[in-house]
């Protein structure tokens, strides 16, 4: 964050949003969870986890975070509302600490998948299939890479 005083939360322009969102505590912080609709480093469209939290507006509809943005958040949801990519990317995004487990590589292009047939408009591959899921990708990859090429244009 910058050495300058932030605007206050309410006055603050929203740079990214999450429409179904939680709190996790991951590694000591309380971090947002959820989907984002938009977020100008990912391009949105995914489960996303913050960096860690340092302001949530008191009627839940903003917060910001330790690196500066500013969360436009949505419905607040629990563990039990996750759908299974919901849960499988929870569970990749918070892992990685040093004494956890490698990340399933299926599940994390499983779950890369999703995303990138979401901003295709296309039919997602199952999960459970790595052949189907490794071929959607190298048959998407290029017109996916060419989308993300363009996100920042699409910025706030």
């Amino acid at each position: 964050m910058s050495s300058e005083p932030a605007l206050p939360l309410s006055q603050s322009a929203i740079t990214a949003t999450m429409t179904d969102w939680m709190t996790v505590e991951t590694l000591g912080h309380k971090l947002l969870y959820g989907f984002s609709l938009w977020h100008p480093r990912t391009g949105g469209l995914a489960w996303t986890m913050s960096t860690p939290v340092v302001e949530l507006a008191a009627d839940k509809s903003r917060a910001r975070t330790l690196s500066g943005r500013v969360y436009g958040l949505g419905r607040q949801i629990s563990f039990s509302d996750l759908d299974e990519e919901g849960q499988v990317a929870l569970r990749l995004l918070a892992s990685g600490g040093p004494t956890e487990c490698p990340a399933d590589s299926d599940d994390v292009a499983w779950v890369a998948s999703q995303k990138m047939a979401r901003h295709l408009l296309l039919p997602p591959p199952p999960r459970g299939d790595p052949a189907a899921v490794e071929d959607f990708v190298r048959s998407h990859r290029g017109a996916y890479l060419a989308i993300r090429s363009n996100w920042s244009r699409y910025s706030r």
